[in-house]
């Protein structure tokens, strides 16, 4: 599709790592035969970072094979204009951290950066460097500490972060430009090179790229339809419909309208922006409990959906089958097929607590765990202590019944694939001092998440996706009520001493140094006021 739309180079970025190693390259496999046939034309791929170095996994070595018959490379140049435009792609740190299935090795993204600048050298008039790595909207982040350590990038177009720039931003002569996500905007950058190459001038001079005109196009109601692409997409919509629907959804057509909402619901911004209770994540939670109990599954405490896995909101009016999925359209199952699968693992109560607080102390920072919840609900109060805000929380049962949380019991608690395998990553906020490691019913660690799999009543997986299509298709209006809070995450302000009441092993560490430093002070001082005295 990228071809048939006429785009010359791309890169990948996180997502293409859903599927694992084995299923990108099943992807290049598929788009080369396609092409091949159809007589289409495919965009170059360019990727710098990837490490195929040394003893390589069978996962590492097929897409090694996959990204070389497909022609990916480092770097590509092309002549526009009679300029020698080089570019070149990266994935940044937190982009390979959003992709723990990749099966991937990886170099620094900004050591490949200084690499392949060097061998571009004199080869090309401008280079552009294609980066999913990302900035955070006000001028600094990865891709921002990328230009600043690697000199000679001209035009940086940066993705990941999902930011829109409506002006370019110039840092160190290179120009960063980013254009959003989900298709909101198609970025324009307009480019004069000086090149004089029989003028005797300095080099500096010789090759100037000025930026003579940035902006973003609205890809909104206006953009007229391409006919050849929309059946095109017929095609696709018959294909998922003949084949992955009828193995995992019963059946039915992307367009088939399976609900109605009385309201709008959050907006991906939105949450990107705020820290509380999210609408849509709590029909999300909501729906790994319905799917579970409806497949005989009665000992889920607590579901659990991380902000990072929301691709999607609801609108008020009819709501499709295709927009069920686009909602919870990440990952796949054990089998390779689209859509992260849920999972049931056991946590004790003392790390149920700690993923609460990493909730409501990382969230903020780190905002694809912010998390939303069913069967549990909690205050926090940003003003405490990092890994101390949480100051009341509680299991909620279907009846209504909140009961405290036991530390040392253990509790079944309910995922999409996705939200499993990050643990890691949450562990490594605290630098593993604190941890939460998944365990099976007896409280031994789950060696292999997929184990942990929960199945319906025809052994197939339950995917996040289907549970939701269920659970809202069950509904048939989703009433205006389901948008509004339901307390299950509440922040709340404390003055004054209120902000240590009840304080948690943070906040009690902390008090302690503060208090032995105070006294080691007032000693120091004693001992000074008495050496004064004896003089």
């Amino acid at each position: 599709m990228l071809g048939r739309l006429g785009y010359d180079v791309t890169t990948f970025g996180n997502h293409e790592f859903d599927l694992g190693g084995y299923g990108l390259a099943q992807s290049l496999d598929s788009a080369r035969r396609l092409a091949d046939e159809e007589g289409t034309r495919l965009p170059e791929i360019v990727q710098s970072n990837i490490d195929f170095a040394g003893q390589l996994t069978p996962e590492q070595q097929a897409l090694k094979m996959s990204m070389e018959a497909y022609g990916v490379q480092p770097y590509v140049i092309k002549e526009v204009n009679g300029i020698r435009v080089a570019f070149f792609g990266l994935e940044g740190i937190d982009s390979l951290e959003c992709a723990p299935t990749s099966g991937q090795k990886w170099n620094d993204y900004i050591e490949a950066a200084q690499k392949t600048v060097s061998e571009i050298g004199d080869k090309a008039d401008v280079i552009i460097c294609l980066s999913h790595s990302g900035t955070d909207g006000s001028g600094d982040g990865e891709d921002v500490e990328l230009i600043k350590k690697v000199p000679g990038i001209d035009v940086l177009i940066s993705g990941h972060s999902h930011t829109a720039y409506p002006e370019a931003l110039t840092i160190n002569d290179t120009i960063l430009g980013s254009s959003g996500c989900y298709l909101q905007n198609l970025g324009l950058i307009d480019l004069e090179i000086n090149i004089d190459s029989e003028t005797e001038i300095a080099e500096a001079d010789r090759q100037k790229v000025h930026l003579v005109n940035y902006k973003l196009l609205p890809i909104d109601e206006t953009v007229p339809e391409d006919p050849t692409i929309r059946e095109e997409l017929k095609k696709y919509k018959q294909n998922i419909t003949d084949t992955y629907l009828k193995k995992y959804a019963g059946g039915g057509h992307p367009d088939d309208i399976i609900a109605f909402s009385e309201a709008d619901f959050i907006s991906l911004d939105e949450m990107q922006k705020l820290h509380e209770e999210f609408n849509i994540g709590n029909l999300i939670a909501d729906s790994y409990m319905y799917e579970a109990r409806a497949n005989g599954i009665n000992d889920i405490d607590v579901a659990l959906v991380g902000l990072g896995t929301i691709r999607g909101t609801i609108m008020k009016g009819p709501v499709k089958l295709s927009d069920a999925f686009e909602i919870c359209s990440l990952g796949a199952g054990s089998d390779g097929s689209a859509g992260h699968p849920l999972i049931g693992a056991y946590i004790t109560g003392a790390e149920l607590k700690l993923f609460v607080e990493l909730d409501a102390s990382a969230g903020p920072m780190v905002s694809y765990i912010k998390m939303s919840y069913s069967g549990l609900e909690y205050r926090f109060n940003e003003d405490r202590m990092l890994l101390d805000r949480v100051t009341d929380i509680h299991i909620v049962r279907p009846d209504g019944t909140r009961e405290e949380i036991d530390n040392k019991k253990l509790y079944k608690v309910s995922c999409n694939m996705y939200a499993a395998n990050m643990l890691g990553m949450l562990n490594g906020l605290t630098n593993n001092i604190l941890t939460i490691v998944p365990k099976n019913a007896d409280g031994t660690p789950i060696e292999d998440m997929y184990t942990a799999v929960l199945k319906n009543k025809d052994g197939q997986e339950i995917k996040e996706w289907v549970a939701f299509r269920n659970y809202i298709e069950s509904l048939g209006t989703i009433t205006e009520d389901m948008a509004k809070s339901k307390g299950r995450k509440v922040r709340y302000a404390e003055i004054g001493i209120d902000q240590i009441r009840s304080p948690g092993a943070t906040t009690i560490v902390i008090l302690t140094v503060l208090a032995l430093i105070l006294f080691v002070v007032i000693l120091i001082l004693n001992r000074h006021g008495g050496e004064k005295k004896k003089k």
